[in-house]
Formats: C-alpha cells, structure tokens, sequence
C-alpha cells in the first residue's frame, strides 16, 4: 500500500463528507485531500486537507516574499531607436 494517495473533493460532496467538515477543513467548494493509512489494525485512515496553491500575481508574490534575501531592482538601459 501506498504511504500517501490524494483525494479529491468535488463540489458536489454532499454524499461521501460531511457538510460541517467539508466548511471547517475549507473544503466547501471542493479541493484535495490527503489519505494515509493509519496501520492500527482497523484499516482507519487519515484525511487531511490540502491547502489551495494560489496561482498568478498573488501566488508569485508570496514566492517572493519567503526569499531570504531582498531582490535587487536592476537598472532599466535605453534601446536605441531607428
């Protein structure tokens, strides 16, 4: 058996998750969920969301922002027109 396997969640979850933890897990509009096995025995397993990754300028920025040194603005040289 796998030690990690990902599960997603559709909007539409109403039939295998619980409303109340599909809002509390931040799953209410769907998202993925990752699923260990528990080795107890019981064949029990683990759920645990997966945070959503943030796309475009705001996920880029948030890139930026865990670099450990600042980033230099360099200097912008002129192109020569015809």
């Amino acid at each position: 058996m796998k030690e990690l396997d990902i599960l997603t969640i559709s909007k539409v979850g109403q039939s295998t998750f619980p409303k109340w933890w599909r809002d509390i897990s931040g799953l209410s509009q769907g998202g993925l969920v990752e699923v260990r096995p528990m080795r107890d025995g019981k064949n029990s397993i683990l759920l645990t969301p997966q945070p959503g990754k943030r796309r475009g300028a705001v996920g880029l920025f948030e890139q930026f922002s865990v670099c450990p040194s600042p980033i230099r603005v360099r200097e912008r040289h002129t192109l020569p027109f015809q």
